[in-house]
């Protein structure tokens, strides 16, 4: 009830900050969510009506109204009019070419824990060494 009454009333502001309202959704749908970010950005610069229920996408072309339900399906077809859009983050909050790269070169994310002292050194060394022969070797 708050929230429409917010809506209706339009533009709210508190000193030159605009305030505004959306829905309580829970982390993992805010995260879906975020994914179409790039997408809307892109679609508003060339005035096409979009909305985004809950963790869809629905975009109103000219030939048609289409409602994707992933974002990787709504941004190939983006790309595929011509739309310039930015690089989105997966639901795990890295980007499709972060992804790509840790499968490629096999990183891993490193441990919370710090090892301190000549040994840690020596192990990190190893480590660059032994990673250092492994591109030699594909190449």
């Amino acid at each position: 009830m708050v929230l429409r009454e917010a809506w209706k009333k339009g533009k709210i502001q508190l000193g030159n900050r605009r305030l505004y309202f959306d829905d309580d959704y829970a982390i993992d749908i805010v995260k879906k969510r975020r994914e179409y970010n790039g997408m809307k950005k892109a679609l508003k610069e060339k005035g096409i009506r979009f909305q985004t229920p809950y963790t869809n996408i629905r975009i109103h072309w000219d030939t048609g109204t289409r409602t994707y339900t992933r974002a990787q399906e709504a941004q190939r077809e983006l790309k595929r009019r011509g739309f310039p859009v930015e690089e989105r983050e997966t639901t795990e909050g890295e980007s499709n070419l972060e992804a790509r790269l840790r499968d490629l070169l096999g990183w891993q994310q490193a441990s919370g824990r710090r090892e301190r002292g000549p040994a840690a050194a020596q192990k990190a060394r190893d480590k660059l060494q032994e990673f250092q022969r492994g591109r030699t070797e594909q190449t």
